[in-house]
């Protein structure tokens, strides 16, 4: 899913991305520096946020400090989790000789300690050096710095399966069919 075609801004996503996933009640200000981007777009973007009535703004004091609307906030993060989930598929599907199988876990709502869980096929350590870096990139890209991520050989969980180890029978059990 293309999330600038939807709402019809890069500065409006990156705006809704930060107030999701790194913090709330900042001003126009922080968000210029944070993100950027010109003063005058970000005003743009937060009038328009502010008018479609996403987000409020508290105006109190010296500085306007930004927040989405709390009715609001868990319908648009479920969102943009949806196109985050979209862009690792995306992600796995092209070095789909090397990603065996891939499971979701508790940042995407499922019962496991970890936030992704990658079962490869085994390969040399540039290449898989290569994929963890562009999964940071998709996070980071969505403001999210602290990923728990599992990168494990098939071999190896193959062998910890058969020896019953505890979180390789919490995957399975846990988790739904992977990929």
């Amino acid at each position: 899913m293309n999330l600038e075609k939807l709402f019809g801004s890069k500065t409006k996503v990156d705006i809704l991305k930060y107030l999701l996933f790194r913090r709330q009640g900042v001003s126009m200000r922080a968000l210029e520096a944070e993100l950027n981007r010109t003063f005058p777009a970000i005003k743009k973007q937060i009038d328009s946020l502010n008018e479609a009535e996403v987000i409020d703004v508290n105006k109190e004091g010296q500085w306007r400090a930004i927040m989405i609307k709390p009715d609001f906030h868990e319908k648009i993060k479920d969102v943009f989790f949806y196109c985050l989930k979209q862009d690792l598929v995306n992600l796995f599907n092209t070095y789909e000789v090397v990603i065996d199988k891939y499971y979701f876990g508790k940042k995407f709502g499922m019962n496991l300690d970890m936030d992704l869980v990658i079962i490869y096929k085994n390969c040399d350590k540039a290449l898989t050096d290569k994929i963890k870096e562009e999964i940071n990139n998709i996070f980071r890209n969505y403001f999210i710095e602290l990923v728990s991520l599992v990168f494990m050989p098939s071999d190896e969980r193959e062998k910890r399966e058969r020896l019953a180890d505890r979180f390789v029978l919490q995957i399975m059990r846990s988790l739904p069919t992977p990929k």
